[in-house]
């Protein structure tokens, strides 16, 4: 049996991208554990950018992008920067709800968990990592 496919959505823009990557690769370690298998639309871009198969061209990148979610069981989602304008995330969070994908955001001590709109199209609004990636077990796996 093949392991659910958990698409990782977090912020990126104006941040180092090696923590970033860093950041996934803990991520993914975690789900690993828990049976599930992580997309990475960052780390995808970054080798398509080495291979030259990719530009900076907005469109191509939301495109792969989307891609990676439409072919995705659930998403697993960090909103967890106070102050932060999660732009992509809404968007990809939105695309999820409207496909039904189940989606499990974690929002930190941002108080983003009180926002009706985000736990319209959340599956799960939780506090930590941790507890996210629990969540989002039991969503796919059960």
């Amino acid at each position: 049996m093949v392991a659910p496919l958990v698409y990782f959505a977090r912020a990126v823009d104006g941040l180092h991208r090696a923590d970033v990557l860093a950041d996934a690769q803990v991520v993914a370690a975690d789900l690993q554990e828990c049976g599930l298998q992580m997309t990475d639309p960052v780390d995808v871009w970054m080798r398509a950018v080495r291979n030259h198969s990719a530009t900076g061209d907005p469109a191509r990148l939301v495109e792969s992008d989307l891609g990676l979610l439409r072919r995705s069981d659930g998403v697993l989602m960090d909103m967890s920067i106070r102050n932060r304008n999660y732009i992509g995330c809404t968007c990809e969070l939105t695309y999820a709800y409207l496909w039904h994908i189940p989606s499990v955001v974690w929002v930190g001590d941002t108080g983003l968990e009180q926002r009706p709109w985000l736990r319209y199209h959340a599956t799960v609004v939780v506090k930590g990592r941790q507890e996210a990636i629990e969540a989002v077990a039991a969503l796919l796996l059960e």
